[in-house]
């Protein structure tokens, strides 16, 4: 059984630039308020216990709306509007689809409803699996923390709000994880944020992850903004703990690299869609995407002297065409029935594809 199950989610984004017809595009979204677009039209995926997935593609493809919005964790001016998600089993996102606009008291009834989902989704029962089951690593590292309070008092807040362990027990527990992420125990629990370099909070961050114990750790490009010393040495040890611990996680990064040598499983997402998914090696060597040929050509290699870039540039995700292949006006192998329909993620080979020309293509993978 798998470890974390999300189905059909949905994302929207505030865009007060939107167009009409971009608020309410069936069937792949419900109608939202004003200013508001479907980001991310249905995505489904999981991960299983001890496994990694990658979720890769450019900036701006969705990467991190999909895997924080399963966790409810979302910025303002973003939110799931439907789907259902699992945690080993037990669902932790109720399934409610938003009303079309039929009049100013609908309106009102659907804003109330909306509010009663979050409070749903924010239950006990919820932020209990989020503090302890499931950890999470973000973005910046540094900002992470607050500024006022030190470190090691921070890492311990979860067991404060989550267990019955004593102070001085909460104590112990900061001071082992710092030391299993190679900081100084005792310098960097008594430390504030400004005191630490963008790798030792990254470090710190972790310590305060592995103290909960979790089953999942969700990483959003964890290795950006490191230089490539410090950034291995992360690297190094969340390879530590997958083998150590056997903790699944899900890897948000557009660093191949990282993925070669961290993942499992691979997951490709552009503007907002799942164009391929499958094992890191069949991703890697046998790619079925035109949109993975193209991540993979700009990885620098010693076998060629120039990177092969992909043509234009990405668009942004609320612009991208929700009916048919968001790939295709950079697509060199698109035809004309590629603008006129959404491909369906279907079995090619050994991956899962969301292209119509996968199976008359050959398509080159990493080069030596």
């Amino acid at each position: 059984m798998a470890l974390l199950e999300v189905e059909n989610m949905r994302v929207a984004i505030q865009d007060p630039g939107a167009s009409a017809q971009s608020i309410h595009v069936e069937p792949y979204g419900p109608w939202l308020p004003d200013g508001w677009v479907v980001a991310i039209p249905n995505i489904s995926f999981s991960v299983d216990p001890g496994e990694v997935l990658a979720i890769v593609g450019e900036s701006g493809a969705g990467k991190s709306l999909s895997a924080l919005g399963a966790l409810g964790l979302l910025s303002a001016g973003s939110k799931v509007v439907d789907g259902t998600v699992r945690f080993d089993g037990v669902q932790l996102r109720p399934t409610r689809k938003l009303e079309k606009k039929r009049s100013r008291w609908w309106r009102k009834r659907r804003e109330r409803r909306y509010e009663q989902f979050m409070e749903e989704l924010l239950d006990e029962g919820y932020r209990g699996v989020l503090g302890t089951r499931i950890g999470v690593l973000f973005q910046d590292a540094v900002a992470s923390w607050a500024p006022t309070a030190m470190i090691g008092d921070q890492a311990g807040e979860v067991l404060r709000e989550h267990t019955d362990m004593s102070e001085n027990e909460i104590v112990d527990k900061v001071l082992d994880a710092l030391g299993e992420v190679r900081l100084p125990k005792v310098s960097k629990y008594l430390s504030f944020r400004h005191e630490l370099s963008r790798g030792q909070a990254q470090r710190a961050m972790i310590a305060s992850v592995l103290i909960k114990g979790p089953d999942l750790l969700v990483a959003d490009e964890p290795l950006s903004g490191l230089d490539a010393p410090v950034a291995a040495a992360v690297l190094d040890i969340l390879r530590e703990l997958k083998a150590r611990r056997g903790l699944a996680m899900i890897l948000i990064t557009h660093d191949l690299a990282t993925v070669a040598a961290t993942a499992d499983r691979v997951m490709v997402m552009y503007g907002g869609q799942v164009v391929e998914e499958g094992h890191v090696s069949e991703i890697f060597y046998r790619p079925q995407h035109p949109y993975t040929e193209g991540l993979l050509g700009s990885v620098p290699s010693i076998s060629h002297k120039r990177l092969v870039s992909i043509e234009g540039a990405p668009p942004r995700i609320q612009d991208v065409p929700k009916a048919a292949c968001a790939f295709a006006p950079r697509c060199g192998y698109a035809v004309e029935a590629c603008r006129q329909g959404r491909p369906d993620l279907r079995p090619i080979a050994e991956s899962l594809v969301a292209c119509i020309r996968s199976d008359e293509l050959d398509l080159a993978g990493v080069r030596g």
